[in-house]
């Protein structure tokens, strides 16, 4: 199964997602910043990132700009809040590949997920 980073300030958050990830059967790795993430993925890429938009240091926006222009290429799901219709245009500067709303619905999260990877979605 594909391995998935997720860089969530949030510790409560954190856990939530990477739980739910685990317990659909991809493998995980969780990251509290961009830098740590981008650290562990230069030695070990990761087949897609979810990232939240408001990390501290660099933010999510900058984080997938970075990622789509690194040496290891990875799609990007970025956390966002509902409404911030702003974000939508700078999303797609930052080739992020979707954006996923928060408060999660697990199902359309999972769904999510999928689609990035191309896995076929069963509903």
């Amino acid at each position: 199964m594909p391995l998935i980073g997720v860089v969530e300030p949030d510790a409560d958050v954190r856990e939530f997602i990477e739980s739910l990830l685990v317990s659909a059967g991809y493998r995980c790795r969780s990251f509290v910043t961009a830098e740590r993430f981008e650290r562990s993925h230069a030695e070990a890429p990761m087949q897609l990132l979810i990232a939240d938009a408001d990390l501290p240091g660099i933010d999510g926006l900058t984080l997938a700009r970075r990622m789509g222009e690194s040496a290891h290429p990875v799609p990007v799901v970025l956390l966002a809040p509902e409404g911030g219709e702003d974000i939508e245009q700078q999303a797609q500067a930052a080739r992020v590949s979707r954006i996923q709303r928060k408060p999660l619905r697990v199902r359309e999260f999972l769904q999510t997920v999928a689609k990035v990877l191309g896995i076929a979605v069963v509903v």
